[in-house]
């Protein structure tokens, strides 16, 4: 199985693991971290360790940002833009706004690159185990295209265009907090019935 040449730009808790995982499975990737030492010790399992992140996307057919926030992902994209590829594919896995993951392929498609919008659910847990559930936002084609390096880092879902990941894992994040605020309830319900007399009046 041939894998394109990635660039993996952020190497913090998420990103770590998800480019020690496409480095174990083969795929050609280097990496650039703000805090270089974060990212060297990539280099025992096989990535490259780039110094900028003009080096890191220099030749990359693939680049994939996990990032503090959009507008650090759209700061780096003007930063790199005459440096990448044309015909490259950027995937950002950050989680971002959607007005902001539709910026983002705004100002790629200037310099003929395609764009998806891919942020994940599983925390690092599921970084780690390549576990990861993978929201995409853009066209078909390009998720078509990164199917095989999404796969390495978890279960990619196609859910619209660009934008829609961005939106589904609000979406993804709106259920999670109703969930703990439910199982908050149902806790402080299950004390007080368990106290004699229970302090509250229970129906």
């Amino acid at each position: 199985m041939a894998f394109e040449n990635v660039a993996l730009l952020g190497t913090g808790l998420m990103g770590f693991p998800m480019a020690r995982n496409l480095a174990r499975a083969g795929v050609p990737v280097t990496v650039w971290n703000r805090t270089r030492s974060k990212a060297e010790p990539l280099a025992d399992e096989g990535a490259a360790v780039a110094a900028s992140t003009n080096a890191a996307v220099t030749g990359a057919d693939v680049v994939i940002s996990m990032m503090s926030d959009g507008p650090t992902v759209l700061s780096v994209i003007a930063e790199v833009s005459p440096s990448l590829s044309r015909g490259a594919l950027w995937i950002d896995m950050s989680s971002t706004k959607p007005t902001e993951a539709r910026k983002a392929r705004a100002l790629l498609s200037k310099v003929g690159v395609g764009f998806l919008d891919a942020p994940v659910s599983g925390g690092t847990k599921g970084a780690e185990a390549a576990s990861l559930a993978i929201m995409v936002g853009g066209e078909a084609a390009d998720f078509n295209r990164a199917r095989l390096i999404f796969e390495e880092m978890g279960r990619p879902v196609h859910v619209g265009p660009t934008g829609s990941g961005q939106l589904s894992k609000l979406c993804n994040q709106a259920i999670v907090a109703v969930t703990i605020g439910a199982v908050a309830e149902a806790m402080l319900l299950a004390e007080e019935g368990a106290q004699t007399p229970p302090r509250y009046a229970l129906l």
